[in-house]
């Protein structure tokens, strides 16, 4: 190949190489960085993309893995806004969820955090992937982030096929108060019936929270396992014995 073709390549080619190498889990190491950190010089909105590829493998050994990853995550903060629209693309689009989030929280203020995180909710919600691994990830980076109408879609995932997703909701949902996620909650226990996995979850959660199934009782103490009973107060006692 001669100089002259080397210089003359596109950009859109010279991303697509660099690309191979990002995304490359095995051989030299340098090689990877160096690609990574070429990315990184160009700056445009194509190559923040193709840099948040390297989130998308993972390389042996951890810690070479980490630190490769916090000089990705370091290089896409500084770049500021710029970078936001493209993490937004990575997000809806792949399967890796927390370095790119992590990424996003070094950029934007928490209010602007909280608006994204929705929209990103909203779209896995309503363009289901084909894992639930994005959805479950997102919602799991959110226990400090917080808005009503987050809690809103969130309790939206209570209803998901996925065991998953509606663990990371619940977890979601009790970090927050009673009054806000109490009667989703216990909605979505009497919704599991052909789910142990959830009921039982609910049901621990329930009693370290203290939470109360005013206007649910005749139906949850149908279905509750002998190990739990309902005081005169409404609330879920565990009486010993194996949790199942």
């Amino acid at each position: 190949m001669s100089i002259f073709s080397i210089f003359s390549r596109s950009p859109e080619k010279q991303i697509e190489r660099l690309r191979k190498k990002v995304k490359e889990p095995h051989g030299d190491p340098s090689v990877r960085i160096n690609a990574a950190h070429k990315l990184y010089q160009m700056g445009t909105p194509e190559a923040i993309l193709v840099l948040l590829d390297r989130f998308s493998i993972t390389v042996s050994p951890n810690r070479q893995d980490d630190e490769e990853k916090e000089d990705v995550l370091a290089w896409i903060v500084s770049y500021g806004r710029p970078a936001v629209e493209p993490i937004k693309t990575f997000l809806k689009r792949e399967r890796q969820v927390y370095w790119p989030f992590r990424a996003l929280r070094g950029i934007v203020p928490q209010e602007e955090l909280t608006e994204i995180a929705g929209e990103l909710l909203e779209y896995h919600w309503t363009n289901p992937p084909a894992s639930p691994l994005p959805l479950v990830q997102l919602i799991r980076s959110l226990q400090d982030v917080y808005s009503p109408e987050l809690v809103r879609i969130v309790r939206r995932c209570l209803k998901d096929r996925d065991d998953d997703v509606r663990l990371a909701a619940l977890d979601y949902l009790f970090e927050r108060s009673e009054e806000e996620s109490r009667e989703a909650v216990l909605e979505c226990f009497l919704d599991s019936e052909d789910r142990p996995r959830i009921r039982s979850y609910v049901l621990e959660r329930l009693v370290e929270k203290a939470w109360s199934v005013k206007g649910y009782r005749p139906g949850v103490e149908e279905t509750l396992p002998p190990e739990y009973t309902i005081t005169r107060d409404g609330l879920i006692k565990f009486l010993g014995g194996r949790i199942p």
